[in-house]
């Protein structure tokens, strides 16, 4: 386990009282144990796209909408909005060091970017469940 992993399980109990948006988490024939994770959407088509994906329960076409989004160069709010999102799509298909690089990215654009720290609360609760 990495200081990172660590340091993420142990601060789950901190943040247990934080409330996320609920949504289903299918992906395939995979239900996800966590499926607390807020996404937004944006006038960026890929940014939206990426979102509904992710409502559907698609988490790797929001995977790679997200991704595209961001490869095709945005301002920095709908790039937080991009990484945030990209972070609950990877944290649904609980590819967690994926989840955690996009949240970080979100919140180095955007500090105060409340979807992106829902996440990134899901985030340590997945960690602290897969202990």
């Amino acid at each position: 386990m990495t200081i990172r992993t660590t340091l993420l399980a142990l601060s789950a109990a901190a943040m247990m009282t934080t409330t996320l948006a609920a949504t289903p988490a299918m992906a395939g024939d995979n239900p996800s144990i966590f499926s607390q994770w807020k996404v937004e959407t944006s006038t960026d088509y890929y940014v939206k796209a990426g979102a509904k994906a992710f409502k559907k329960g698609d988490y790797n076409r929001s995977v790679a909408y997200s991704n595209k989004a961001i490869d095709k160069g945005l301002s920095s709010k709908r790039e937080a909005i991009a990484y945030s999102n990209l972070c609950a799509a990877h944290g649904a298909l609980h590819e967690t060091a994926a989840a955690a690089e996009a949240c970080d990215k979100a919140l180095e654009l955007r500090p105060d970017y409340a979807p992106a720290q829902a996440n990134q609360a899901g985030l340590r609760t997945l960690f602290a469940q897969n202990k």
